[in-house]
């Protein structure tokens, strides 16, 4: 045996473990600093970051779930997430792909009851993909602003009459699309989405994320609707020091009803990074850009940008009071999630643009 070998192997593990401790503890000192500046707002309440390295994964946790000096959130603190919502129904639109059960390109009317496309043009051109990457013309109602001139709309409950008939309804009185191919920020479109994908395997939408998020994915902390065993481990939403309700969204839950813990949002991040051989195909067309001729690159869900030359897939949500934004890098083996119970989006954006570019370094 030869000892010069293992001790120069010794070395090098003692130096590797050194620079793995030192790139942790540097990490660290800009979480920390990012914490910092979230909580000279007073207003702020509770803040959770995770960060992906290859094989390590890094949670971090700050402030409380109902006031800031609580400091009571931790790995199972459940967060809103709002419109990363949409990342995990875009999912399940891959993984029925990849199972020869729907196809992305078809036509959202092969879907729809009897009647509903009647005369309509858009009924033999509006996809399921062009719902999913917000390109299909049809009505947005991207925000409680554009609900307030329907009838029947509660500001208590905004999203509350988006029953599954009035939003046929609306397709019904839809005779034009405005902008088709154009990218237009959509939460009734993926509504639609989880609505087609349920009626084509003659189930509801939840019983589908059931079945491709949580049982597939072992996400069981990830949850359309909180059981109310689990309530007290919501991190309640806040807009400055006002308690907000945690959203419903009816019929258009599949846009933004999420709530998870950080440790299941990372798993969920990691399998992008990661691609498991029983996944791999579904990954791969969730990253794939499918709008080959627009000048905007978007996956299904995922928004893609090049940033220090790197491809990098994006999204972020907001609710009435919670704030969420989800990051990778898979050229990189890198993710970043941040969680806040604040609507702070605008803010988590600057904060995971910094981290990125320290991760990316």
């Amino acid at each position: 045996m030869n000892i010069s070998v293992i001790t120069k192997q010794a070395s090098f593990f003692l130096l590797f473990a050194c620079c793995q401790n030192t790139i942790a503890q540097n990490i660290k000192v800009l979480v920390d600093s990012i914490a910092k500046v979230h909580f000279q707002d007073s207003t702020n309440v509770g803040l959770s970051i995770g960060i992906i390295e290859n094989d390590s994964i890094r949670e971090y946790y700050y402030g409380g779930k109902y006031v800031h000096n609580l400091k009571d959130i931790d790995s199972a603190t459940l967060f809103e997430i709002g419109s990363v919502t949409k990342l995990y129904t875009s999912f399940i639109l891959a993984s029925l792909e990849t199972e020869n059960k729907i196809s992305r390109f078809d036509l959202l009317s092969k879907y729809l009851p009897q009647g509903v496309t009647d005369d309509k043009l858009w009924g033999s051109k509006v996809r399921l993909v062009d719902l999913a990457t917000h390109t299909s013309g049809l009505p947005q109602f991207e925000s409680t602003k554009s609900l307030i001139g329907l009838e029947g709309f509660d500001e208590n409950d905004p999203y509350g009459l988006f029953t599954e008939d009035f939003m046929l309804d609306i397709l019904k009185k839809t005779d034009t699309l405005n902008n088709y191919g154009k990218i237009r920020y959509s939460n009734f479109g993926i509504g639609l989405l989880g609505y087609a994908m349920a009626k084509s395997q003659n189930t509801s939408f939840s019983d589908l994320f059931m079945k491709y998020i949580v049982k597939n994915q072992g996400l069981e902390s990830t949850y359309l609707s909180v059981p109310e065993r689990y309530l007290t481990d919501i991190a309640i939403p806040h807009r400055k020091l006002k308690k907000m309700p945690l959203i419903h969204l009816a019929g258009m839950s599949p846009s933004g009803s999420i709530k998870t813990s950080m440790p299941d949002l990372l798993s969920f991040l990691d399998i992008h990074l990661k691609k498991p051989v029983a996944i791999k195909n579904t990954v791969e067309l969730v990253l794939e850009n499918q709008l080959k001729n627009n000048e905007q690159a978007v996956g299904l869900g995922w928004g893609i940008h090049t940033i220090q030359n790197e491809t990098m897939y994006f999204h972020n949500g907001g609710t009435y009071g919670s704030s969420s934004i989800v990051l990778i890098v898979p050229s990189k083996m890198i993710g970043v999630a941040i969680l806040s119970n604040n609507s702070s989006e605008g803010q988590l954006t600057s904060f995971i643009l910094k981290l990125i570019n320290k991760l990316i370094d």
